[in-house]
């Protein structure tokens, strides 16, 4: 019961900044109103997200930043890739062929020190 406080006071946070960001796009002349765009630091986009921009948001290999703006609604989105990238789960190959083919160091030693036949 204590931390309902700080929920309502969220969820208050939350409607205050999507009213101003509505109120600040009803303010432009209706042939400017791109329905994006931020409201002090935070971003918002009211528009329809299409897979590309989804695919941009939470998918981009072409960026680094791990936070997006949203593709709809208030906030940001995090860029799986970038974050992942950050945490060396994917991104360039730190391993060559032959890490994949000789699986033990061990194996590998024996493999580069054997006499050649010829």
């Amino acid at each position: 019961m204590k931390r309902v406080w700080l929920v309502r006071f969220l969820e208050m946070a939350v409607i205050t900044v999507a009213l101003a960001a509505v109120c600040q796009e009803l303010e432009k002349p209706e042939e400017e109103r791109t329905w994006r765009g931020k409201v002090g630091f935070i971003p918002y986009d009211f528009r329809l997200p299409t897979i590309d921009r989804i695919k941009e948001g939470y998918w981009n290999a072409d960026s680094s930043e791990v936070f997006n703006p949203e593709v709809i609604g208030l906030g940001w989105a995090i860029n799986l890739h970038a974050l992942l990238e950050k945490m060396r789960i994917v991104g360039e190959s730190y391993y060559t062929e032959d890490d994949f083919l000789m699986p033990t160091p061990t194996l590998r030693k024996i493999l580069e020190n054997r006499p050649v036949i010829s």
